[in-house]
């Protein structure tokens, strides 16, 4: 959802006047404001869904940037049901990245549009509360490596809900997952 300079205007005007009425129960005026401003009503309907039609018409981004969220979720949430003996096959297996899965964030120089659209999705819309605190710069682009590892996870993941394997990733699905950021220039 894109706003004209108009409805910026407008909308930033009734903002102000919500919150100086102190009215509760309602919208946030103060997250309403910066979604608007900072180019990002996207997120408007989805903090108010009741508010807006249904669509699934969310920007590109929006949607690589929950698939991403997910993935890591999932993958975090694999790496910690690990037992040590577990966690050193997957050490061994996926070196150096499955040595300690956690979300490694967004690049804040290449990727800041990424990054805001994350820290969006866990700080105001409350989603992958997991990574509360932890939507990091990761000084590093990022994008060509996840893209890599959604297709192996998305086709893993299919696999088990095909076959009613509703379990966590087990260590050669998490060990491919993770291999697939390694670029393929540095595949062995």
């Amino acid at each position: 959802m894109e706003f004209t300079n108009q409805q910026k205007l407008i909308l930033t005007l009734l903002t102000d006047i919500h919150a100086k009425l102190q009215i509760s129960n309602s919208v946030d005026p103060d997250f309403i404001r910066r979604a608007v401003n900072e180019g990002q009503g996207w997120a408007l309907a989805w903090k108010y869904p009741g508010l807006f039609e249904e669509s699934d018409d969310d920007p590109e981004d929006v949607r690589y940037v929950a698939d991403v969220l997910e993935m890591w979720s999932a993958l975090e949430d694999s790496f910690n049901a690990l037992n040590m003996e577990g966690r050193g096959q997957l050490a061994a297996a996926a070196d150096p990245f499955g040595n300690d899965v956690k979300f490694p964030g967004f690049d804040g120089n290449n990727e800041s549009q990424l990054l805001a659209i994350a820290q969006i999705f866990v700080s105001d819309l409350e989603r992958w509360s997991e990574f509360s605190g932890r939507i990091n710069n990761s000084h590093m682009r990022t994008t060509d490596g996840y893209k890599r590892m959604l297709a192996v996870f998305d086709e893993i993941r299919t696999n088990k809900l095909h076959n009613h394997d509703y379990n966590l990733f087990g260590v050669e699905e998490l060990a491919q997952v993770l291999n697939g950021r390694r670029h393929p220039s540095n595949m062995n």
